[in-house]
């Protein structure tokens, strides 16, 4: 059995704003650090969080195709999938997975995210902990066949 390859570990950009805000500082071994941050922000006490530490990881599954790992899909799910693409060339998703942080969105929002998965013919749909029911619901009654619910302990194990 061949072992996927990693074809990018990528940070996900999206011009959106974001609806978080960080202090800035450190404050007993937690928080940010305002010299790490663009010139612009590193005066102020309260900024948005842009979530720029967020990362996803893809590998590629030789004939079957990308598997995006997400992290809390902050900047979307949509993007991380899109810079997946765009980073490693290889355009085929054969399953995401991770959180999509849709659980504090409304409806419309979460009915837009599934129908761009369905366009994009991913194989394997994997939604974790912050993705909400919603989506689930939304998402079995779009694509049954390429939901997977997953559980705390959850094994995968996809083959080439």
């Amino acid at each position: 059995m061949c072992a996927p390859r990693v074809v990018a570990c990528l940070s996900v950009t999206n011009p959106t704003e974001s609806p978080s805000t960080m202090k800035i500082g450190v404050d007993h071994g937690l928080g940010c650090y305002a010299d790490k941050l663009p010139e612009d922000e590193r005066t102020q006490t309260i900024i948005p969080d842009q979530f720029r530490h967020e990362i996803a990881t893809a590998f590629n599954l030789r004939g079957r195709g990308l598997i995006v790992l997400t992290s809390c899909s902050h900047r979307g799910v949509i993007n991380a999938i899109k810079q997946a693409r765009a980073t490693s060339g290889i355009n085929k998703v054969h399953a995401v997975i991770g959180g999509f942080h849709l659980a504090p969105y409304k409806e419309d929002y979460v009915r837009d995210t599934v129908a761009a998965i369905k366009d994009m013919d991913i194989d394997y749909v994997i939604p974790l902990h912050c993705t909400g029911e919603p989506f689930y619901e939304t998402a079995k009654a779009e694509m049954p066949n390429k939901l997977i619910r997953s559980y705390t302990g959850t094994r995968f194990v996809f083959n080439a």
